[in-house]
């Protein structure tokens, strides 16, 4: 059997079993696919509007365009994380041995990590500076989003691996 390059990050099956609440599972079972849908949700739309004030960032001298996409996008952006943060804890406890066993887990949190500090890194520096309508360094700006960027595409890819997996065409040797 071919395992996968981030194998070695599975989180210990011990702890996922310790973790694992069937009282949790039975009570969240009914609503389950509903908080999953909340959870894609606000997901896919956290991300259009992450890509969104990035891209606005990386615009030359368009302070005042930035100013509006950064006011419209900056509460509801901290909001939806906050439920999707909150409806992925969910999934995770309703069945944690399921979803912590394949090895992409592991390097979603990772990239969540990163992009969160990145994010606290540009947070004076670039996003206070954008809702003003100040000028920011265009060289950092840049960096700043196009990490971001990266960072929250690469969660999105390892979310959706976690769930579907690699299709074994590409395991293939």
């Amino acid at each position: 059997m071919i395992s996968h390059p981030l194998a070695f990050m599975r989180l210990p099956y011990d702890l996922l079993v310790a973790l694992d609440s069937r009282m949790f599972h039975f009570w969240m079972q009914p609503v389950h696919y509903l908080v999953r849908l909340v959870h894609i949700l606000a997901m896919a739309v956290f991300f259009g509007m992450d890509v969104l004030f990035d891209l606005s960032l990386m615009r030359r001298d368009y302070r005042a365009e930035r100013a509006i996409v950064a006011r419209l996008a900056f509460w509801w952006m901290h909001w939806l994380f906050a439920v999707t943060m909150v409806s992925g804890v969910l999934l995770f406890f309703y069945d944690p041995v399921h979803i912590g066993s394949r090895g992409y887990l592991s390097p979603k949190l990772l990239l969540m990590t990163l992009a969160l500090v990145n994010a606290a890194i540009c947070h004076n520096r670039l996003y206070i500076p954008a809702l003003r309508g100040q000028a920011v360094s265009l060289a950092r700006a840049r960096t700043g989003a196009g990490i971001s960027l990266a960072l929250w595409t690469g969660v999105i890819i390892m979310s959706c691996l976690n769930s579907e997996g690699v299709p074994k065409v590409f395991l293939r040797g």
